[in-house]
């Protein structure tokens, strides 16, 4: 007797890419049969177009237009970076030029800062 594999990736797992489920697909027939999907639906309803001859009050523009949102201006994601860096800072009562900055601190020239203009 064979033993079946646990898990893992196996050929022809899954639903086929680019497929649609049978609740999508109905959802959008069923949506289509009335004649609006439910963003279009919402967007009336915050454009106060009247539906079923009555304009809808400012509450209900202002939820439709809450819920409607994330269709046409989805949230941001928040990006951390960490930046490594190592800064060393001198402070003197007397100027020092870079050459003379770079041999008192130990650093080499190409490693001393430039002035800024």
């Amino acid at each position: 007797m064979e033993r079946m594999s646990r898990g893992g990736k196996r050929p022809g797992a899954g639903r086929p890419k680019g497929s649609v489920s049978k609740l999508a697909t109905e959802a959008v027939a069923k949506a289509k049969a009335t004649g609006d999907l439910p963003h279009e639906f919402l967007l009336k309803i915050v454009r106060g177009e009247p539906i079923d001859g009555t304009s809808p009050p400012i509450e209900q523009r202002i939820h439709a237009a809450i819920a409607v949102a994330p269709y046409f201006a989805p949230k941001l994601a928040t990006v951390e970076q960490k930046i490594d860096t190592s800064v060393r800072a001198v402070v003197s009562s007397k100027p020092l030029t870079v050459e003379e900055w770079a041999t008192k601190y130990g650093i080499d020239r190409t490693e001393a800062p430039t002035r800024r203009q």
